[in-house]
This record gives structure tokens, C-alpha cells and sequence, in this order.
């Protein structure tokens, strides 16, 4: 039962912040297609006639294969089946997802307390972003059923760091982080080691996201709140080195050139940030960071300029008259 839960875990773990692991789920069943069709063609004797049917056409009437699997999909009550691969779906529209995951929890007498867990931890998942608050009943629910959770522990850590409540962040990320094995806790450290940042732990903040970098290759946000670490302890050239590496894994996000900009404006380069930043806006025109940084520095340089000017156009006056 416990082997279960965690394998519940880890899979919406992975799920929810590996697009690799995400994208092997996507192409595995094309690529098993593709084998199969390939042992047929090889095993269908020459000069077969070709059957009044399209060869290998699929059967219409049986049920879409879903995009995400629940970890425990199988063991589902029959009735149950497709709301199971609806709330597990990676469907655009999460309206019917949360319905989905909701019909499940209604029906939670009919199914284990794994299932019921994974149902809260997903709905919790979709309902983060708009609305928070029954995210978070939902991630206490899941607790109450296994409190030792690692994935709803992390994802509960972040409802709390939005609304900056980084200590009690740090006691779900502390939990997790000693549950998880070392290599699937890079989300977990990642989380911590911002914490750490917005609470000023800056020693403890380069340790979590170092170790963060090191054991999870696809996530580039630590090289973020790393830059941002080193900026407040004045190593500049190594956090610019962070900010350039996000750029370079995220090239589309212009939160890394955002944070260049920062770092060449403390360091005395105020035009060569505002490019940095005219290249972020170039990226996200609405960006509001960047905008308002941007009109702040234009300011800033109009000001001085018309400074010097006036101090031009003044005639001198000595201190005294002769």
C-alpha cells in the first residue's frame, strides 16, 4: 500500500514538473504502435490479398486512450474508469477535470485510500493557480489520508510561498525533502532554497539550489533565484553567469534577461541595461517587471541629462565680485 502511494506521488511529481517524463508518455504508445505494425507487415506472407477492410483500422467504439494515466488507472471501479482518465487527462479545458476528479471523490467509498489521495492531490494541482484556497483544502485533505506525501507536501509548500509564508513553506519542503530519495527531491530543494533567499538564509539558499541544479538538468529556474542569491552578496559576474545560463535554457523567457539587467544596472551599466531589458519587453511586450524597470531607468537617465544640461546653460558665478 505504502509502494503504491509513493508511486502515486512520484508520478505527479514527475508529471507536474518534468516535461521530458510528460513527453515520454505522449510518444510511447506511437512508438508501440509503430513495432507492432512492423511485426505484422514482416509476419504477413507474400502475395496476401488485402482484406475488404483498411488494414489495422482501430475499433471506433472503444473508449479514447487518455493522454496521463493515474498511477492506479486499472484498479478503478469500472464505473469509474472514465472519470479516472478524464481527471488525469492533460486536457486544456480544466473545468471537466476538476468535475472529473470531483465525481471520484464523491464516490470515495467505493474506492481505496490510495485512489481517493491521488484524486485530492490532482484536483488540488488543477485548482492552484485560480483558485488557491481549495487547492490548499485539497492538499490538507490528501495529507489527512497519508500525511508522509512528498509531491503534496511540495505542491502545498508553493501555495504558501505565493502568499510569502515561507516558514510554514519550509516545514512541508523539510518533510518532503528527507522522504524523497536524493535524486527526485530537486523540485523540493529548489522551493527551499528560495525560501531561504526571501528570508535572507543566503548560505543555505546556494546549498539547496546548488543541489537542486545538480540533480534535475531540466528545470532552469534555480539558475534564477541562484543569480539572484549572488546578486545580493555582491558576486556579480557569477550571477550574471546564472542569468545568462537561464537565457540560455529558456530562451523564449525574458525573466533571465530581467535579472541581467538588475545586475548591469547595480554595477554602474545603466544603457547596457536597458538593452538587456528592450530585449526582455521584445519577448513579453507586456511584461510589467520589465516595463516598469525600463521607464524607471529612461527616467532616471532624462533626469540626469537635463541636469547636466542646465548645468551648462548656468552662467558661473565667482565668489566674488572684482
Amino acid at each position: 500500500m505504502r509502494m503504491t502511494a509513493q508511486l502515486a506521488s512520484l508520478h505527479s511529481a514527475y508529471w507536474s514538473f518534468d516535461r521530458w517524463y510528460r513527453l515520454a508518455w505522449y510518444l510511447w504508445p506511437g512508438a508501440l504502435a509503430v513495432l507492432i505494425t512492423g511485426w505484422i507487415c514482416i509476419d504477413r506472407p507474400a502475395g496476401t490479398a488485402a482484406p475488404a477492410s483498411p488494414w489495422a483500422k482501430p475499433d471506433t467504439s472503444a473508449p479514447p486512450m487518455p493522454v496521463r494515466h493515474s498511477p492506479t488507472l486499472a484498479l478503478w471501479p469500472e464505473k469509474l474508469q472514465n472519470d479516472a482518465m478524464l481527471c488525469f487527462s492533460n486536457a486544456v479545458d480544466l473545468n471537466p477535470l476538476i468535475e472529473a476528479c470531483t465525481r471520484l471523490i464523491d464516490n470515495g467509498a467505493q474506492i481505496n485510500s490510495n485512489q481517493l489521495l491521488s484524486a485530492y492531490a490532482q484536483r488540488g494541482f488543477l485548482r492552484r493557480l485560480k483558485q488557491p484556497d481549495l487547492a490548499l483544502a485539497d492538499y490538507d485533505a490528501a495529507l489527512k489520508i497519508q500525511a508522509n506525501t512528498p509531491a503534496v507536501l511540495t505542491n502545498r509548500a508553493w501555495i504558501y510561498m505565493t502568499r510569502s509564508r515561507y516558514d510554514t513553506a519550509m516545514e512541508d519542503l523539510n518533510k518532503a525533502i528527507d522522504i524523497f530519495a536524493p535524486a527526485l527531491a530537486g523540485r523540493a530543494r529548489f522551493y527551499r532554497g528560495y525560501c531561504y533567499l526571501r528570508l535572507k538564509d543566503y548560505d543555505r539558499a546556494m546549498a539547496d539550489l546548488d543541489e537542486a541544479l545538480r540533480v534535475d538538468k531540466v528545470n532552469p529556474d534555480p539558475y534564477l533565484a541562484r543569480g539572484e542569491t549572488e546578486q545580493a552578496l555582491q558576486r556579480y559576474d557569477a550571477a550574471l553567469r546564472d542569468f545568462d545560463e537561464f537565457s540560455k535554457h529558456a530562451p523564449r523567457d525574458p525573466r533571465g534577461l530581467i535579472g541581467r539587467s538588475a545586475v548591469l544596472e547595480a554595477t554602474g551599466h545603466p544603457q547596457d541595461a536597458l538593452a538587456a531589458l528592450d530585449n526582455a519587453i521584445a519577448l513579453d511586450p507586456s511584461n510589467v517587471r520589465a516595463l516598469t524597470a525600463r521607464d524607471r531607468l529612461r527616467a532616471q537617465q532624462t533626469s540626469q541629462h537635463d541636469g547636466s544640461d542646465q548645468a551648462k546653460s548656468d552662467p558661473q558665478k565667482s565668489d566674488s565680485q572684482k
